[in-house]
């Protein structure tokens, strides 16, 4: 042990440093600094919540400028029929899709478990064609086969959507 002081040699028992008087901690002197919480200044506050409120508004701007590929809305769409999450597919269609389907006397649940027992029965497997656009430079219109395919090769149904552009979003127009 050492003077906090001086440095000099001190016995674990000394009260007082020879060199220099000092009180030791034996002596009932401690210099240990009490530790305290870490508190943030109002400027790291403000700093904080200036950055939470950018990336918040980054965030905002991305989903509102943000276009999902017609692709990526139609395997969306798919896997929410097949999943029998109706809710979550309805958000993929448009007025005009649900109103062929009530022309038709189907719904949703109705043209899901086709599928779902086509594909359950032959073991199937499905893949979904690239987008076709009506216009490369600036789409407004897609169309996206779905082939569902048995192990053995044999193509058990195909699927034709027909997809439209609405604002920033696609949707699935048609099912045929």
């Amino acid at each position: 042990m050492n003077c906090r002081k001086c440095g000099a040699e001190l016995h674990p028992e000394q009260k007082v440093c020879i060199q220099c008087g000092e009180v030791t901690a034996a002596g009932g002197k401690f210099d240990v600094e009490e530790e305290r919480a870490w508190r943030p200044t109002p400027r790291q506050l403000q700093a904080a919540g200036g950055l939470a409120a950018l990336l918040i508004l980054i965030f905002v701007f991305y989903k509102a400028l943000h276009v999902v590929p017609p692709d990526v809305v139609a395997k969306n769409w798919f896997e929410a029929m097949l999943s029998r999450s109706y809710a979550a597919a309805d958000d993929h269609v448009t007025t005009s899709f649900q109103q062929d389907l009530s022309a038709r006397m189907m719904d949703m649940r109705a043209l899901a478990e086709t599928w779902i027992e086509d594909i359950t029965a032959n073991n199937a497997k499905y893949t979904f064609s690239p987008p076709e656009f009506d216009n490369s430079a600036s789409p407004r219109k897609a169309r996206i086969m779905i082939t569902i395919q048995s192990p053995d090769g044999q193509i058990v149904r195909q699927v034709l959507l027909d997809m439209i552009k609405i604002g920033r979003r696609w949707k699935i127009d048609r099912a045929l």
